[in-house]
């Protein structure tokens, strides 16, 4: 209903802001005096402005329970962003880069699921997915902790 309408609206927002964040925060910030006069307060905001893919972006169009090829590739998402915000700025230290490679992780893991097509014919149990190793079941598993899946909520 109308609440998964605003989780979809705050990602769009995020992700516009998080663009502006991570490549011109003299745009959204330059007026302020504490962001003129604090050193290497634009390094800061432009560097949250990449993490905000995994802060804001990503769980908020998780928050709308997606379900299938959606919810796998928003798994994937939310398991790559941090890992390319932690080691990219090894190879650049352009934060519109960074941003980027975020995006591009996103849309690579939305492509990667539905191409890949949704094992799990079964109804979505827990004992369709034979094929996944015993590890990847389990980060798969945690990520969905407090869904109500614990608790035998959904079956």
């Amino acid at each position: 209903g109308w609440l998964k309408n605003v989780f979809l609206g705050q990602a769009l927002l995020s992700t516009g802001l998080s663009y502006v964040m991570a490549t011109n925060p003299d745009a959204l910030f330059g007026g302020f005096a504490l962001y003129r006069n604090t050193a290497n307060m634009d390094t800061s905001i432009q560097v949250l402005g990449f993490w905000w893919w995994w802060l804001f972006i990503v769980p908020s169009l998780r928050s709308r329970r997606p379900m299938g090829a959606e919810k796998k590739a928003l798994d994937i998402a939310f398991l790559g962003t941090p890992a390319i915000s932690l080691l990219s700025p090894v190879v650049t230290k352009d934060t519109g880069i960074i941003w980027f490679a975020n995006l591009a992780v996103v849309a690579g893991a939305y492509g990667f699921a539905f191409l890949a097509g949704e094992e799990e014919d079964g109804g979505g149990g827990d004992d369709d997915d034979t094929k996944q190793p015993g590890w990847l079941k389990f980060v798969y598993k945690s990520l969905d902790f407090g869904s109500g899946r614990e608790r035998g909520a959904r079956q």
